[in-house]
């Protein structure tokens, strides 16, 4: 059982297996359903959790990418840091902005 607990807010339950119990109400605002996937995000005032959406990986643009960085440390040539940083971060922001 749920309950109001502030504007917005739902108390809810986690079960002995980890399972997070949330309102009906709750469910239906967000489309989850069973199986749905969500994220949980650890913040400094609690955890957040969000609906999420998987969105299957082009494991053959993966594949080429780690073969490229594989012949370039076998041929000796270092990728500065900061450099894998930098793409690490625009990969990543390019993956989280497609929609399917």
């Amino acid at each position: 059982m749920s309950k109001t607990i502030a504007s917005g807010s739902n108390t809810g339950q986690v079960g002995r297996r980890g399972t997070i119990v949330l309102s009906a109400a709750t469910r239906r605002r967000y489309g989850l359903e069973d199986g749905s996937l969500f994220i949980s995000e650890e913040r400094p005032d609690g955890i957040l959790i969000r609906p999420a959406v998987a969105v299957p990986a082009d494991l053959e643009a993966v594949r080429r990418q780690i073969k490229v960085g594989l012949d370039q440390l076998n041929r000796g040539e270092g990728i500065p840091g900061d450099e894998v940083e930098a793409k690490l971060k625009r990969l990543s922001a390019n993956f989280r902005s497609r929609k399917k």
